[in-house]
């Protein structure tokens, strides 16, 4: 699985466009999140990586593709801040995470690294 940072224009509409062409190349999204700060940006995650890219290229903004982790973690105070304490321990640069779901007892987690 892959995640796709996309640098956006910060106006309306800018994260319409990347959703449209990737929903008009019958790709699913599967979870994102995005921001605005300095400047914009939006992270997705899809069903088909290599559709996505091309979907992506054809309207010329510019993004990365890195790959995506997962982990389950336990529905609990608490869980996340273990989890992120022990890649921290262990030296591993978290670049993003992110809810894909909830299911019951768990979260289900995506997150990328440096």
């Amino acid at each position: 699985m892959n995640e796709f940072l996309i640098d956006l224009e910060d106006k309306p509409g800018a994260m319409a466009e990347c959703c449209e062409v990737i929903g008009e190349a019958g790709i699913n999204i599967l979870a994102g999140a995005g921001i605005s700060s300095d400047s914009a940006a939006v992270v997705i995650v899809t069903d088909d990586a290599e559709g996505t890219k091309a979907a992506l290229d054809s309207i010329g903004v510019t993004f990365s593709m890195r790959p995506l982790e997962t982990a389950i973690l336990h529905h609990s105070p608490g869980s996340l801040g273990v989890f992120t304490r022990s890649l921290a321990e262990n030296g591993i640069n978290l670049q993003s995470l992110f809810i894909m779901k909830t299911d019951g007892e768990d979260v289900h987690i995506g997150y990328s690294t440096a």
